[in-house]
């Protein structure tokens, strides 16, 4: 497969925009509002944010599968850029939630150490220990699509979408259950996959068309499904999930509808910035969002108006503080490295 013209500049604008976009889904996704509003306009807004950690996990795939790195510079770059940022803040999540400050210093480096390595401290962390996962078979997954042909990763990512997606729909509402061994599809590495093989397939109009369709009706028949579930009481998180039939397909197609846009260049300016602390905001937003929503001015905004409106408006006003905050400590010499 192809991957010298990738990396280009004009095919990583578009690129930029999916870390855009991610971020600002992410943060949407944390908005806590409990004015009026129908739970279809709820369920809307949170299917939409159901694609942010998808559409990351896609264009992580994308950038490091087409790279030829040594397992040295690959590994040195990852915790340089991601870990150290992670773990840092990690840190600082238990340090906001007070987690045993009373103990001796080395004892609070042993006890936190423990608990990051257990699992993430602060719900949406929980990404990294999943990427990281994927980091570890990133050098193995780079031989296979350095040799594979299309129909190779066409193959790979199937065979993951049936039986990971599908038999998961199967379980999920039949009494089917499904004893063969496939651990090794299990998971997000079909994501990362098809990240790679979406960023270098050529898309046609025709092709975006029909991904556009296929999003819109993922997205209506989830909406339909949450509907009914709430209509005959329904217990199951299924639609929700992001390894879900439904989340998969508004996800990859959505992928493929930015795959190469045409990024004008005066807005581009803006969207560079917005991708460049992308990575920033999804670390800070939870911090931010919570201490900016404690002030009672800003928590009244929580419960009026309409969710129509609201939701959008407060995760922008949200997203934006959290933007702020990453480009002031972007300019900083030292913290610069904790959001790179």
């Amino acid at each position: 497969m192809q991957t010298n013209k990738l990396m280009d500049q004009f095919r990583l604008k578009w690129l930029d925009i999916i870390r855009a976009l991610g971020a600002f889904l992410v943060v949407l996704a944390h908005v806590e509002y409990s004015g009026s509003g129908n739970n279809l306009v709820t369920s809307f807004y949170f299917v939409l944010t159901r694609t942010a950690v998808p559409l990351f996990f896609m264009a992580s795939g994308f950038l490091l599968l087409s790279k030829k790195e040594t397992y040295l510079d690959f590994f040195k770059k990852r915790a340089l850029k991601v870990f150290v940022p992670f773990l840092v803040w990690s840190v600082i999540y238990l340090v906001w939630q007070r987690e045993s400050l009373d103990q001796p210093l080395l004892t609070i480096f042993k006890i936190y150490f423990v608990k990051i390595l257990h699992g993430p401290r602060a719900n949406h962390l929980w990404f990294f220990y999943e990427l990281f996962g994927l980091y570890l078979f990133t050098p193995i997954l780079r031989l296979f699509v350095e040799k594979a042909a299309k129909k190779d990763l066409f193959y790979f990512c199937g065979i993951w979408f049936m039986f990971t997606p599908f038999v998961g729909l199967l379980e999920e509402f039949t009494p089917i259950k499904v004893g063969v061994e496939y651990y090794f599809l299990n998971g997000y590495i079909g994501y990362f996959m098809f990240g790679y093989l979406a960023g270098g397939f050529q898309f046609t109009r025709t092709h975006k068309l029909m991904a556009a369709t296929i999003f819109l009706v993922s997205l209506i028949v989830t909406l339909m499904g949450f509907y009914l579930f709430d209509l005959y009481n329904i217990k199951s998180q299924y639609l929700g999930s992001y390894l879900s039939v439904n989340i998969v397909l508004m996800s990859a197609s959505l992928f493929v509808v930015f795959t190469e846009l045409h990024v004008p260049d005066n807005l581009y300016s803006v969207i560079s910035v917005l991708s460049r602390t992308s990575f920033g905001v999804y670390l800070a937003h939870v911090l931010v969002m919570t201490v900016f929503f404690s002030i009672p001015l800003f928590a009244s905004l929580t419960v009026i108006g309409s969710a129509v409106y609201m939701i959008p408006l407060l995760g922008l006003l949200s997203y934006m503080l959290s933007l702020i905050l990453i480009i002031v400590l972007q300019k900083i010499p030292i913290l610069k490295y904790i959001v790179p």
